[in-house]
């Protein structure tokens, strides 16, 4: 069995402005991200430019949310497992490009649908939830001795 001595458990926290990508004892990473808003139109016709102009827009904001999960993803090369939680969209890109990084190929991860949390709230939710896997591995070793 292989032992990884540098692997890290983390658990990324996204909205739709910021990220937190924490460690089980303190904040590693966090950036704001800025997200355009596009104006909801209402009852005005639409018409060719409008829709182009918002094409632009959502492509424009794609393009940023990318570069954004990249930029998450170079801060946690050495992770073990990942857990990724928040209200927002953005967490299904971060676990897309988290997928097609080559450098975090085989790595355990989990997404969580959450509600939108403070910095202390999301650490606690991080500490609970990889406290009560540790709980389970080693109630299962246990287990194992006592066959």
């Amino acid at each position: 069995m292989n032992i990884e001595h540098n692997s890290i458990d983390y658990g990324i926290y996204i909205d739709r402005k910021n990220a937190f990508v924490i460690s089980l004892d303190h904040i590693i990473y966090e950036e704001l991200m800025e997200e355009e808003d596009i104006e909801n139109q209402g009852n005005l016709p639409r018409s060719t430019k409008v829709d182009k102009q918002q094409t632009h827009l959502q492509n424009d904001r794609n393009e940023q949310l990318k570069k954004f999960c990249k930029s998450i993803i170079t801060k946690i090369i050495d992770a073990r497992s990942l857990l990724i939680f928040g209200p927002s969209e953005s967490k299904y890109e971060l676990q897309k490009e988290i997928r097609e990084s080559k450098s975090l190929k085989n790595i355990k991860e989990e997404l969580i649908v959450a509600d939108f949390m403070e910095k202390d709230a999301a650490i606690r939710f991080v500490r609970d939830h990889f406290s009560q896997i540790i709980v389970g591995q080693q109630v299962f070793a246990a287990r194992m001795k006592d066959k």
